[in-house]
């Protein structure tokens, strides 16, 4: 470990014990106090949204300014909207009802209360939506946070070290920038909760860690998302759709469509349908500015893998758009599908996580479910389809931490639908309420009332114990 690693580690410490000398001095802030935290937000994003944009293009080479602003700046301003108007209603009390011929006038009721001091490590795909989105529901759930971006995008990393700083004290949020010995000491310390995004393998890391202390975790991983198409959705609007979606971000997302299942006897026109789109979208999708790049070439290296093995293996299986792949001035490469690949192809068997879309014909919808059922659950499932029994056969026999209907991906998009995963690809939930409620401890509260007769209930438990258990037999 050199000086500046061990300088990053001594750093995070201070910022921890600052954090959580402030938690106890004040550790219920009031709802007028949260809306001044939450409240900064939307404005230190919109006034460093062109830094934010060069930032981002800095740190993959080519990532489009509207890409940027529609997922880094827009969705993080929609989530603090959303919990400036809703946060007196999320912090009420939920009142529980009591046999009032044991308790009388008592109350009982949960309220939220603030876990203490968070720690937020984010991804490079969405550096500044997945620090600053959930920092909102940590915020507005009265915590303290400390955010470790990923090494991987290092320009992102500083700015948004600086624009913190700028905008809340330390010891309420701030930023730790460093390698990968920070990282891996981040999750030891005795956090109050953990955000972990990106991989399954350091997510079980993190977990591992975790534990030690105790601390609870929301892991947001990722996943083989599956795309669904039924005879009647092989339109050129739905292809359009799951392309746009695929194509953003060059598929570097975690809820991207990872590859699609067609009826076998529409196969042929899904592939023209996709031809012809591209023809449309795209003179050359290699190296168009409007594609964003791969983000660096560790990634591009293990893309170019999964594609030289179905090479190798299934040269049949390759239809590419655009020109050769390179990484000499940014990592780029043709958008590529995957046609009927072996099942035990990189393609089958792993997150694509970049522009390759395995394509597989089946016969049956019942084919489509059973290979769902046996690889471990998604993020998401999304199916196009205009036939009810079959999108509730689908539904109802699978299991995801979301399924959208005639699109992919965009129950991500929405800050008041709540977004996670489930087994392999996640646990626990962010925005909206469910974030709030994520980042909150449900403390449950009884008021016992004069008129209340417990004293059955209370040991030695003899007559009135007694009468009481005949009652409640009779």
């Amino acid at each position: 470990m050199d000086q500046d690693d061990t300088q990053a580690i001594a750093e995070l410490h201070r910022l921890f014990d600052a954090q959580r000398a402030a938690y106890l001095a004040n550790p219920e802030p009031s709802l007028e106090e949260r809306l001044v935290l939450v409240g900064r937000i939307p404005g230190v994003v919109a006034s460093n949204h062109s830094r934010i944009v060069d930032a981002m293009h800095a740190d993959y080479g080519n990532h489009p300014a509207l890409t940027t602003t529609l997922f880094d700046f827009f969705n993080v301003i929609e989530r603090a909207q959303l919990a400036m108007e809703n946060l007196a209603t999320w912090m009420k009390r939920d009142e529980r009802p009591l046999p009032p011929e044991l308790y009388g006038g008592s109350v009982a009721y949960i309220r939220n209360q603030p876990k203490g001091v968070i720690g937020n490590l984010s991804a490079w795909n969405f550096p500044f939506d997945i620090s600053f989105g959930p920092l909102v529901e940590m915020l507005a759930a009265g915590n303290r946070v400390i955010i470790k971006p990923s090494e991987q995008v290092p320009a992102c990393s500083e700015l948004m070290k600086e624009i913190i700083a700028a905008t809340f004290a330390p010891e309420q949020v701030a930023v730790v920038t460093g390698g990968i010995p920070l990282a891996s000491h981040f999750s030891t310390l005795r956090w109050d909760h953990i955000l972990y995004t990106g991989n399954t393998r350091i997510g079980r890391e993190v977990a591992l860690k975790a534990a030690e202390n105790l601390v609870p975790v929301t892991l947001e991983l990722g996943g083989k998302n599956p795309v669904v198409f039924t005879e009647d959705a092989i339109t050129a609007r739905n292809v359009r759709n799951v392309l746009g979606v695929k194509i953003a971000k060059n598929g570097q997302i975690c809820i991207n469509a990872d590859h699609v299942f067609v009826p076998r006897a529409k196969q042929a026109e899904f592939l023209d349908l996709v031809r012809a789109q591209m023809d449309a979208l795209f003179t050359d999708y290699t190296t168009d500015p409007d594609v964003c790049n791969v983000i660096n070439k560790r990634q591009w290296s293990r893309l170019q893998g999964l594609v030289e093995e179905l090479r190798t293996r299934s040269p049949q299986s390759l239809v590419e758009f655009g020109s050769v792949a390179s990484n000499d001035n940014g990592c780029r490469m043709p958008f590529t599908l995957a046609v009927n690949p072996p099942l035990d192809a990189g393609v089958s068997t792993t997150e694509v996580f970049g522009p390759i879309l395995p394509v597989y014909a089946y016969d049956d919808i019942g084919e489509v479910i059973a290979r769902i059922q046996q690889g471990e659950r998604p993020l998401g499932i999304y199916m196009y389809s205009d036939q009810p029994e079959l999108v509730e056969r689908v539904r109802s026999h699978t299991s995801s931490g979301g399924f959208t209907l005639n699109c992919a991906a965009l129950h991500g998009a929405q800050a008041n639908l709540g977004f996670g995963g489930v087994g392999h690809s996640g646990n626990g939930r962010h925005h909206g309420i469910e974030g709030f409620l994520e980042f909150s401890n449900p403390r449950a509260y009884l008021e016992l009332a004069d008129n209340s007769g417990v004293e059955p209930l209370l040991a030695p438990h003899r007559e009135q114990t007694a009468q009481l258990v005949a009652a409640l037999m009779g």
